[in-house]
């Protein structure tokens, strides 16, 4: 029975073929170094920790060209564990093994630790999971979903994001983004907990008095009236004259009271309002994305 060994001349870690998978090249070739041509081989490609427990796996039928070489991405294979977006690059000694059936047989030709590139993979360009960016567009890029509340039950790749956050991404939509906790600069500083919304609010404060009085009013005087008449103030023929004029004969006086009765209103009711519904800064419309 041949033996099977595989050179693998060419492993690609890079952003661009991470977001597809892991592009993979080598030459088949029996134990006598001869290459294995036009031939149909299942190959089974692994990513497991350190201490060999698989974090994915795939099974892929591949055929080696007229000089013995295969190519393959990993990630469009046929899963045997888990999904390739579930692997946790940031775990430190990842290995990846390759094996093939030939003959019957399970060969396996390649176990090797994964070098520091794939890592640039789990950094994301130094973005980490659970990060939100504002977005001006209306659909998410790869690796990313929008905040507007949808399950992510079935978005591949979510599985850390829903460990860090839930079943459900953020509902971003008509909100802006505060720090949590009590701010350094004052206790009156506090933002939401984390994960949390806060409502809306105005600061207390009071109003001046302004412009806005009513004066004094009520004073007024009354006038009232009698009679007199002439009289004999010694009974005999002389006629007194009445001690309010010098008239002798029968009249009336008028005179007024003193000034009297100035008081204040209270006032009922309120001001006219004024604004919308909501109080706000100026702003500028974006979607919010937050990262796989």
């Amino acid at each position: 029975m041949k033996k099977i060994y595989s050179f693998l001349t060419l492993l690609i870690f890079t952003t661009i073929s991470f977001a597809q998978g892991i592009s993979v090249q080598g030459i088949a070739r029996d134990n006598a170094s001869s290459a294995i041509t036009d031939t149909n081989l299942t190959f089974t490609f692994s990513i497991t920790e350190e201490d060999n427990t698989v974090m994915y796996a795939e099974t892929q039928g591949i055929k080696t060209d007229h000089f013995g070489v295969f190519s393959h991405v990993i990630r469009t294979g046929n899963p045997i564990t888990n999904t390739f977006d579930d692997i946790d690059f940031g775990v430190e000694g990842l290995k990846l093994k390759v094996s093939v059936t030939y003959n019957s047989e399970d060969i396996e030709v390649y176990d090797q630790t994964l070098q520091y590139t794939p890592y640039a993979h789990h950094a994301k360009n130094g973005v980490p999971t659970g990060s939100i960016l504002p977005f001006a567009g209306t659909e998410a890029p790869d690796g990313w979903v929008l905040c507007n509340g949808q399950s992510l039950e079935y978005v591949d790749g979510a599985g850390a994001l829903k460990e860090l956050i839930g079943n459900n991404a953020p509902d971003l939509r008509g909100l802006f983004l505060r720090g949590t906790g009590t701010s350094a600069l004052g206790s009156q500083y506090v933002g939401p907990d984390l994960l949390a919304t806060q409502t809306d609010e105005n600061k207390e404060h009071t109003h001046g008095v302004g412009s806005l009085t009513i004066p004094n009013g009520g004073a007024h005087t009354n006038s009232f009236q009698f009679s007199y008449r002439g009289y004999d103030a010694e009974g005999g023929g002389g006629i007194a004259r009445n001690r309010y004029t010098s008239d002798t004969n029968d009249g009336i006086i008028t005179q007024t009271t003193s000034l009297g009765g100035e008081h204040t209103h209270t006032i009922n009711g309120s001001v006219a309002s004024t604004g919308g519904a909501e109080t706000r800064p100026v702003n500028y419309g974006v979607n919010y994305i937050i990262k796989l």
